[in-house]
């Protein structure tokens, strides 16, 4: 009777800890909400702005034609900065506001801009492609 009882207590309790597990560890719900997450542009100057449905977010990093882009003088916590290079410039606004221009594409290949936002454990981020 008692290896029993110990038994159905390691078995309930076996149960219980997959029904609690169903999700991910680190893995949480959208919670900056993108307008959009990818963007064509053709290759004269363009300018888009996408917005988000929370503010808590922050910028993770940006990345043009896959090189990274360095960071350590933004504020990328506040409401409001500016990221200006010489082929493009992301600017927040107003917490919700994500602003991304980009210069005429003179080059013979196609340009990508990424741009990695980060809420908690949660990770997004938008894709800039501009043709040649």
């Amino acid at each position: 009777m008692m290896k029993k009882s110990i038994f159905y207590l390691s078995l309930t309790a076996v149960l219980f800890l997959i029904a609690s597990c169903k999700k991910e560890i680190g893995k949480w719900d959208d919670n900056i909400k993108l307008s959009q997450k990818t963007v064509s542009f053709n290759s004269n100057n363009n300018s888009i702005v996408v917005t988000t449905k929370t503010t808590g977010w922050w910028l993770s990093s940006i990345s043009f034609n896959k090189t990274n882009i360095d960071l350590k003088n933004i504020e990328r916590t506040t409401q409001n900065f500016v990221v200006i290079q010489p082929d493009f410039k992301v600017e927040r606004k107003e917490g919700n506001k994500i602003i991304i221009t980009m210069n005429q594409n003179t080059t013979n290949s196609d340009r990508l801009l990424s741009i990695g936002l980060q809420n908690g454990d949660y990770f997004d981020g938008l894709e800039i492609t501009q043709s040649k």
